[in-house]
């Protein structure tokens, strides 16, 4: 590698390392305090240095790519491969962005053996980027999951070129590549369609012969696997008898062998009894009985991939047939079980160590936050979420918590201007005017603003932002936690009335710009706290040189930006040095909170079964 690519790297790992806040240890808070100041302090430095980097080197680079040498594109292929080796996941979108325009230059010189490795090594960087929209629905995720199959479907196509073709490893790109598209593909159909079809290419005689050197039985074991994982819906029909024998026939190859072990990987033996359920084989009391089992024989603190599946899959999958079987929410013994379970599971998370932090883990996360089964009896969503934010998101939740005491404040001074203002909002008009309303007008608004940004926890774009600029696919996917953290808050009752607020904040008031579009002022009842929550949060993170500057800033964008009453409100002198007083602490009862979690992480935990 190139010195400013080893300089980049080296500071990426280095983010990595003063991002963990509970990687550090300290005699008192206040030494504690400091050292994460301090951190902080690095982190912007780094990231300084490393936009000059990426401006004055890589781009520049990327912009000349038609002249470089063969030296110079070996040094971008080390550089991406060591941002994203598939488990740290660094730096994807660089990763993304060098093989994005090596392909272009592949695709200029004519070369087709390096069209197809970066066809293959751009729909894996899109691949990975994507995990961040697991469980976001709308047309830009769509769009984005259809490009990442499209450019699979066009490294998979030159298999008719296979007999042409003399190096090896580019046929291997060519059959990973086919076999991704089911990967990306929403469609049940296509994806068994696919599996099918690179099935029978791992095992014919004639691609084996034209290609010797390649893998042809992990390609063969690889390919089952991912055929495997149409299990859970087998029982939803939809599938040809043929397609349905692949899948069954899929799973008897990948899971039966764990079933018959004395210990057996609970990674592929769950999904065996799954699909035994799916198909009917075994009955629903069977499988909760299995599933059970599995999850009480797993200590909290396996922190391997086998206990993840144990700790946090199978929790999360046990609510899934709570939520799916109405008559199992009327057990007692499944609601304590589920409850016992999430316990466990919320254990394994919190105490899980940062340095094992990997994009596995990371997509556990999304799984609880996407698939978490609220009901009475278990810990509420708005509780377990509370929580994750703290241990995952440390600088996320010191924005939010000030974002939340910004709003506080605010919200106090708006209702005792007009003690009507939010009662728009059906749960606080039923308050009569006094004390107790102005009590609970705060206590909502405080949690708006805690919430707005939820999206991206399950995002995971925290470090991405400390550590440069998002590129300008990144902004689009960032954009998207709008959507993403208000569909999982209003999918709980816990949460539910905190919804609108994180998905309108970026809004404008007159609806002409900001994001997402999915967001109408007037058909929300929430708007006028959502309407705060914008103003607010542009406080809160404006690069201003002072908070009265960043006040004066609002206050010019009323009636376009920002609505008119609350820039109003604005202007009183009270209101603005409390704004100030907030900023002046510089977060210390946020850091606080944080290092009274820490002392509790650090203390053993044993997890008792009720």
């Amino acid at each position: 590698m190139l010195p400013y690519q080893t300089q980049y790297l080296n500071n990426v790992r280095e983010i990595a390392s003063l991002s963990d806040f509970y990687g550090v240890s300290a005699p008192d808070f206040d030494s504690w305090y400091a050292t994460q100041r301090d951190a902080q302090a690095r982190i912007a430095a780094l990231r300084e240095e490393n936009i000059a980097l990426l401006n004055d080197n890589l781009f520049p680079a990327l912009d000349g790519l038609h002249a470089a040498s063969e030296a110079d594109i070996a040094a971008l292929e080390e550089f991406a491969g060591a941002l994203m080796d598939w488990s740290t996941n660094l730096d994807c979108g660089i990763y993304l962005l060098i093989h994005d325009s090596l392909l272009s230059l592949c695709r200029f010189r004519r070369d087709r053996g390096r069209v197809i490795k970066e066809l293959y090594m751009v729909g894996m960087g899109l691949y990975y980027l994507g995990r961040s929209l697991q469980g976001t629905e709308c047309e830009a995720s769509n769009a984005f999951r259809f490009r990442n199959e499209m450019v699979f479907t066009e490294g998979g196509s030159y298999l008719k070129f296979f007999a042409e073709i003399d190096d090896e490893q580019t046929k291997g790109y060519i059959i990973r590549s086919l076999a991704n598209i089911a990967i990306c593909s929403t469609e049940l159909g296509r994806r068994v369609a696919i599996s099918k079809r690179v099935l029978q290419i791992v095992q014919d005689d004639y691609y084996r012969a034209l290609a010797p050197s390649l893998p042809w039985d992990t390609f063969l074991k690889r390919t089952h696997q991912q055929m495997s994982s149409n299990r859970a819906v087998l029982s939803k029909g939809g599938l040809s008898a043929d397609e349905l024998a692949a899948v069954l026939e899929s799973c008897e190859v990948v899971f039966k062998p764990e079933s018959g072990t004395q210990t057996p990987n609970v990674r592929w033996l769950w999904p065996y009894y799954e699909m035994e359920y799916s198909c009917g084989f075994v009955d629903l009391a069977t499988t909760l009985a299995r599933m059970e089992q599995l999850i009480d024989d797993s200590s909290y603190d396996s922190y391997d991939i086998s206990g993840l599946y144990a700790n946090v899959q199978l929790p999360i999958y046990y609510g899934r047939l709570v939520r799916d079987n109405p008559v199992l929410q009327t057990k007692r013994e499944h609601i304590r079980f589920l409850d016992r379970a999430y316990r466990k599971m919320m254990q394994t998370l919190l105490t899980y160590p940062a340095e094992r932090f990997n994009d596995f883990f990371y997509y556990n996360i999304c799984l609880v936050i996407t698939d978490y089964f609220e009901i009475d009896g278990v810990e509420s969503y708005r509780d377990i979420t509370a929580k994750l934010m703290k241990r995952l998101t440390g600088n996320l939740y010191i924005r939010s918590r000030r974002a939340g005491e910004l709003m506080r404040l605010c919200s106090t001074a708006l209702y005792r201007s007009n003690p009507s203002f939010f009662d728009d909002i059906d749960f606080l008009r039923a308050y009569p005017n006094g004390e107790e309303k102005e009590r609970a007008v705060a206590d909502y608004a405080e949690q708006c603003g805690l919430y707005q940004d939820f999206g991206l926890i399950k995002m995971n774009f925290e470090r991405l932002s400390q550590t440069r600029n998002l590129l300008e696919g990144e902004q689009r996917m960032y954009e998207l936690h709008t959507i993403s953290g208000h569909d999982d808050l209003a999918a709980r009752r816990s949460t539910a009335i905190y919804a609108d607020a994180a998905l309108g904040h970026h809004r404008w008031y007159d609806g002409a710009d900001g994001y997402p579009k999915e967001y109408v002022r007037n058909d929300s009842p929430y708007r006028q706290m959502t309407d705060l929550v914008a103003v607010v949060a542009f406080i809160n993170e404006c690069d201003a040189p002072s908070p009265r500057a960043a006040i004066a800033s609002a206050i010019a964008q009323e009636r376009r930006r920002f609505s008119p009453l609350i820039t109003a409100c604005l202007g009183d002198e009270a209101l603005q040095a409390g704004i100030e007083e907030i900023f002046a602490r510089q977060d210390r009862p946020y850091y606080r909170e944080l290092y009274r979690e820490l002392m509790e992480h650090d203390k053993e935990t044993v997890f008792e079964v009720n």
